[in-house]
């Protein structure tokens, strides 16, 4: 995969910080008559096969910068934070649940050379403090930037909303597009769309298995259609909009946004990933959005 992403053209190759035993068990998702409805024990022994070791992650940050990839990582709890550390992770995301998790940002932006904020699913009210955060505490020479995203899996054009990346770059922050649109029904359009209208980052799911045969297939792109991003992305902006052509009509569909707060949908979502995980740290659990040590 780290060779077919250098291959494709692209820049970043990121896996997901999140370990089966800082699952956290809550009554609210035992139910099959709750509005999101995962199970602690399904959940549980679903991600038990695929947690990776801290020697797995080391191994990655070095073969990924030996092959001319950037190793990056998601982070989603304090103890998360420092194993990335600990493993050379000098890029790091941070999910769309935590865009207002104030603490766990502070303590990535500490190492970090690039910061990437996604405020998918978060109220406006709080991407604006978060950015006022970023700015606060960015060094010199450090890259911080907001990443748009809707966390609908996948996304139909209509929800896209890429307007909203437009209004992001208000907060004076580099912005780009997290694309979870599905290339067999809507194509590459939404991250095309995206490179156009300014995004300096666009993040997709990616693989090289059949997409059938991939739980998140589906939001994924293979390394066919991610040369065909990057090559659309190094075209100069009057053979950008020559490319699109034909597509030109369909974006308004893709700016549409009918306001700036998360849709029902994305706050059922948030309901469940915000909190999903726990650092256990004192004997107690900490989560992101709570300071790592208290008196």
């Amino acid at each position: 995969m780290i060779k077919a992403a250098v291959d494709s053209g692209f820049t970043h190759g990121k896996i997901q910080g999140l370990y089966s035993a800082e699952l956290t068990n809550r009554n609210e998702f035992e139910s099959p008559d709750s509005e999101f409805y995962r199970p602690f024990k399904v959940e549980y022994e679903r991600l038990s096969k695929l947690d990776l070791s801290e020697a797995d992650e080391k191994w990655f940050v070095q073969e990924a910068i030996f092959q001319g990839l950037t190793p990056m990582i998601t982070v989603f709890t304090h103890t998360g934070v420092e194993r990335a550390k600990n493993a050379g992770f000098k890029s790091i995301k941070i999910a769309s649940y935590d865009c207002a998790s104030a603490p766990i940002i502070k303590s990535a932006a500490e190492f970090a050379e690039e910061l990437i904020v996604s405020t998918g699913a978060t109220k406006w009210v709080d991407i604006a403090e978060t950015a006022k955060l970023l700015l606060k505490i960015k060094e010199r020479g450090k890259y911080f930037a907001l990443l748009h995203a809707r966390t609908l899996y996948p996304t139909s054009p209509l929800d896209t909303g890429l307007a909203k990346m437009l209004l992001l770059k208000e907060f004076n922050l580099p912005v780009g597009f997290s694309d979870h649109s599905n290339s067999e029904t809507s194509g590459l359009l939404a991250s095309k769309f995206a490179l156009l209208l300014g995004a300096e980052i666009l993040e997709r799911h990616f693989t090289i298995l059949s997409k059938t045969e991939t739980r998140d297939g589906h939001v994924s792109i293979n390394p066919e259609e991610a040369f065909e991003i990057v090559k659309f992305d190094k075209l100069n902006l009057l053979d950008k909009f020559l490319s699109l052509g034909d597509y030109l009509y369909e974006l308004g569909e893709y700016l549409y946004i009918k306001n700036l707060e998360p849709t029902r949908e994305e706050e059922i979502n948030s309901r469940f990933y915000r909190g999903r995980v726990a650092s256990k740290l004192n004997n107690q659990l900490v989560f992101s959005w709570e300071e790592k040590y208290t008196k």
